[in-house]
């Protein structure tokens, strides 16, 4: 990657894969009303991932997430350390897949880890997948320069190449949860997008 474009793709890649998320034992362990939540959670999607951060979380989302039972109930609408991890894990992760399905990979974990541990898996898989990725990225950015007769072509191929491998890990991913789901072993969501059983936190 040595052209201007590539360069500042490459720079952006490196604080992507520099940036840690706050594993359990960081997040604050008070209860905190929602503007506290909405201030700290605003804070880490600045940094990750980035310029979409307002439309990752909102009042009305984790309201809409409380009542159709996505992520426990409050109490004296206050969010303890469980809701801003489930929201951190929520909020990663719904611009990729459904959020039934985020429920379903959630609940699929906890039936052998702790809350606990589940969050603190997430955050290292979710760090190791921005290495990964960046390191995807400039080996086949590489290959295709040798082809691509200018810049704009090889990123625009990248992209591209990208693109379907996200598409395709997302379908694997749906896939292994519906599953489950035909097993007994998740819970379902009714018509109305609330869940048939509580996860059991």
């Amino acid at each position: 990657m040595e052209d201007k474009l590539a360069q500042e793709l490459e720079a952006w890649g490196k604080e992507k894969v520099a940036y840690t998320f706050p594993r359990w034992e960081q997040i604050p362990d008070i209860e905190l009303y929602m503007d506290q939540v909405i201030a700290l959670l605003e804070k880490h999607f600045h940094k990750f991932p980035g310029d979409s951060a307002g439309k990752l979380i909102s009042p009305s989302m984790i309201n809409n997430y409380v009542k159709q039972g996505i992520i426990p109930p409050t109490i004296k609408k206050r969010y303890s350390r469980t809701h801003i991890a489930y929201l951190m894990m929520l909020c990663t992760l719904k611009p990729v897949l459904p959020l039934a399905v985020v429920q379903g990979i959630i609940e699929f974990q906890l039936q052998t880890k702790t809350f606990a541990e589940v969050y603190d898996h997430f955050a290292i898989e979710q760090e190791q997948a921005s290495v990964y990725t960046m390191a995807q990225a400039k080996a086949e950015s590489e290959l295709l320069g040798q082809t691509a007769a200018t810049e704009q072509e090889m990123l625009s191929n990248l992209s591209l190449k990208m693109a379907v491998l996200a598409n395709s890990s997302k379908i694997l991913a749906e896939k292994i949860i519906e599953m489950e789901r035909a097993e007994g072993k998740l819970s379902t969501l009714d018509d109305k997008g609330k869940k048939s059983k509580k996860i059991k936190i």
